[in-house]
Order: structure tokens, then sequence, then C-alpha cells
């Protein structure tokens, strides 16, 4: 395999989920739902690529910065039983491959090397006032089984407003406190050399449920 003479493309796709196992869906119905009040809305490209065509491309990696904005508005309803929270976390989809890897599109030549890695993806959610759980860290998902919180519920409210912590799970939105319910997305690529030259598919999926 000569990889100067190959390239291999790998690219994402966002989208949003309501009903995923790795959601962590809640029975509880204390916040408006989306379409019902709350609000749910991903600017930018939805469909991001990565082209790698030498050496260097491969060593070196991507970085793509602010390639999406999630912009969230949630509602609490007029008389809960207890309080709004919710939670936000992301986890990826491989149109049923196995499990630790991309989905194979399409492949140039007969190479016998693996598969990319699910966890050659890092992502970065950044806004203001540091409102994500991953800080100012990137992160990975080493499985399309497992799922990554950008915000959760651990039994705490944290309430919008004050733009001085992590985790703000309360009723707001990004048209009163943009610097808590609005997330720039970043995204790191570095694939090794030892991956099959192709063409390859990950889908990164959003859960925005309720999390009391």
């Amino acid at each position: 395999m000569k990889w100067f003479l190959c390239c291999c493309s790998i690219f994402i796709v966002m989208s949003k989920v309501n009903a995923q196992a790795n959601c962590n869906l809640s029975l509880t119905s204390n916040c408006k739902p989306t379409g019902a009040g709350s609000q749910y809305i991903v600017t930018g490209e939805p469909t991001i690529n990565f082209t790698f065509q030498s050496f260097g491309d491969f060593i070196v990696g991507s970085n793509l910065f602010g390639v999406n904005i999630l912009k969230l508005a949630i509602e609490e309803n007029t008389a809960p039983a207890d309080d709004c929270r919710w939670r936000l976390n992301v986890h990826m989809d491989n149109n049923g491959g196995a499990a630790t890897q991309w989905e194979q599109v399409y492949a140039y030549g007969s190479s016998s090397a693996p598969l990319p890695a699910v966890d050659i993806l890092e992502m970065r959610f950044r806004n203001q006032c540091n409102t994500s759980l991953t800080g100012s860290n990137y992160a990975n998902l080493s499985s399309t089984a497992t799922n990554l919180d950008i915000v959760e519920t651990p039994g705490t409210s944290n309430n919008a407003g004050t733009c001085s912590g992590i985790n703000v799970n309360r009723p707001g939105s990004y048209l009163t406190n943009y610097g808590e319910y609005s997330f720039a997305i970043d995204y790191k690529l570095k694939p090794t050399l030892n991956i099959q030259p192709g063409i390859y598919r990950l889908n990164v999926r959003f859960c925005l449920t309720e999390g009391n």
C-alpha cells in the first residue's frame, strides 16, 4: 500500500435524536419539550469533512474551530411537581458497525489495515461561562455504546444568570443568557497511518432530555 497515492476522507454528520437507549431519558415532565416551548438549534454545516492526502496530513491532523453553534432554550411547565432540570449529552452512530470503529463508506484498494477508531475524533464544547462539564478540554468517546455528558443533572439545580460555574441545568435561554445556553463546538481529528485508505462516516448525535 502506498499512502501517498491514496487519500482518506473522513466526515461526520451532525444530528439530534429524541429517543435512543444511551440518551438517559427521564420519565418526569417538569420541562416543556422541544417544539412546545423549549428549543434546540444547531447552526453551521450539518456535514463536516476531513480529507487527508499525505503523510503530513495524517501526522499533523486537523482542527476545526467553532464549526457548529448549539443554542438551547429550556422552559419550565406552569406547575411542575419538582424542578425542571435538563441534561445534554453526545454519542456516536456508525450505522450498525463495530462499536469502536467508523462506518466504512468506500474502500480504496484491498488493505488489511484496521478501520479508523471512534476515539480519533475529539470534541470541545465552549461558551463564555464555561458551563460545559468538559470545560475548555477536548474529550472523546471510545465506543458508540457510550455517551459524553455536556450538562448533567446530579440531583442539584444550578440556576442560570450568574455565569460563574459549570453544569447550568435549569430553565433559561440563549436569547437572555447566551454565554450559558450556547456552545461553540470544535473538532479535532488525528488519524493514524495504520488505517485502510477510504471514505468513512460517523454520526455525532446530541440528546437533550429532561434529567430529574
